[in-house]
């Protein structure tokens, strides 16, 4: 499929397939693009938001995506190669520590992520691109608290393959839209979209390479809201059993702490922080577990995990080291699934544990094997403190009756 020629303000021409062309030049506000994998729809649009501010002098753009490592990617591998052909490139500034992209007019370039939504809020946009709108948008609070507000202005383009249904689907149906399906795009050859519909689940089919919004596709768990009745308590109530489930950080994750009421299995406490020492962490661990005169708890002991652990042991608390394996991991969220899909765990509203629930998914790997996960860019630190406590439920203090 030949690409056509589109007009830019150098003598350098760069191209669009023409089966793009018409969502490319539609001139409506807020305009959303659904397609199949490699369809180019990435670069396509990071080529729409570089020409709009380039007809616009001084004109402020957004690029929203999953992560901040993807920023740098994309950059290097699409802007700065487009810039280039342009012969602008050597005009531009880019500043890779505050990720803003300075053009030869005076325009610029925000990028943000969803994994950081707070770095972008703030600011107005006259241009912008929402990118892997199927991941960023299953976070409802993205689009509702932080981008509507700067983008309501502006032009904007929400792209993506679908990733079941979510704000993405919602927004689908309420503006202008297109979808495009592996079919559609130059860069397959047909053996090769037989071959993975011959390999791929037919759900997995239908949204990655068809484009299709899948009613609950890769969620692992269901009745989120119908089980966040919860309420958290200061203080423990006498005569109460309670356990812990603790998620140690990792890097940039955060540390998670949840206790439970072990008869009602009701979450009652939370905590959540990170980028504090391993002594402070330990502290405050050690602090929720006697504040409620825990019986019991589950904890991370994965890599660095373990030596906390046997810190935590040595100051009297009673603990289960739990460690991940792709095996163990999958039972133990297996069993939080189930103990939702039955209404037998139950938690306060807390935005970013529900949030975290919504977009947990799973993919089938080609040996059939499951893989359980946050999207790219997000963190799952609260759906695991949650499986944690969840398994710390389970326990069952041995009692001792007298023997005559």
């Amino acid at each position: 499929m030949q690409p056509s020629s589109l007009k830019t303000s150098q003598p350098n021409k760069i191209g669009v397939p023409k089966f793009i062309e018409k969502a490319y030049r539609d001139t409506r506000r807020i305009v959303c693009v659904k397609a199949g994998r490699r369809t180019g729809k990435t670069y396509n649009f990071a080529l729409w938001l570089i020409q709009q501010l380039d007809n616009k002098p001084e004109s402020a753009g957004l690029w929203v995506d999953t992560k901040h490592a993807n920023i740098d990617k994309y950059v290097e591998r699409y802007f700065k190669k487009m810039l280039k052909k342009m012969g602008h490139w050597d005009k531009c500034n880019w500043n890779a520590q505050k990720k803003i992209l300075v053009l030869h007019n005076g325009s610029y370039i925000d990028f943000g992520s969803a994994e950081r939504p707070e770095n972008m809020e703030g600011f107005g946009y006259d241009f912008a691109v929402l990118n892997e709108a199927g991941l960023i948008l299953k976070k409802k609070s993205l689009w509702e608290n932080t981008l509507y507000p700067m983008i309501k202005h502006a032009m904007v383009r929400i792209i993506g393959t679908p990733k079941g249904k979510n704000t993405f689907e919602s927004l689908y149906k309420r503006y202008p839209h297109y979808s495009f399906t592996a079919y559609d795009s130059p860069y397959y050859e047909p053996h090769e979209i037989e071959e993975a519909k011959a390999t791929m689940t037919q759900e997995a089919f239908a949204q990655e390479m068809m484009a299709e919004f899948i009613d609950g596709a890769g969620a692992v768990f269901r009745n989120i809201i119908e089980n966040a009745t919860g309420k958290l308590l200061e203080a423990p109530i006498e005569g109460e059993r309670y356990v812990l489930g603790v998620d140690l950080a990792k890097h940039t994750d955060f540390t998670v702490i949840m206790i439970g009421d072990a008869d009602t299995h009701e979450v009652v406490w939370h905590d959540r922080f990170n980028q504090i020492d391993w002594g402070l962490q330990k502290s405050r661990i050690i602090s929720a577990y006697q504040k409620f005169k825990c019986g019991y708890g589950v904890m991370d002991a994965t890599g660095v995990g373990d030596g906390i652990f046997d810190d935590l042991i040595a100051a009297g608390l009673n603990l289960e080291g739990f460690k991940f394996t792709s095996t163990t991991k999958q039972e133990l969220v297996s069993n939080l699934s189930i103990a939702m899909d039955n209404n037998a765990i139950s938690y306060p509203p807390i935005e970013v544990l529900t949030d975290e629930l919504s977009i947990y998914g799973y993919e089938q790997r080609a040996n059939g094997q499951f893989s359980y996960s946050a999207p790219e860019g997000f963190h799952d630190d609260e759906v695991m403190a949650l499986a944690l406590l969840n398994r710390a439920f389970a326990y069952q203090p041995i009692t001792y009756s007298s023997v005559y």
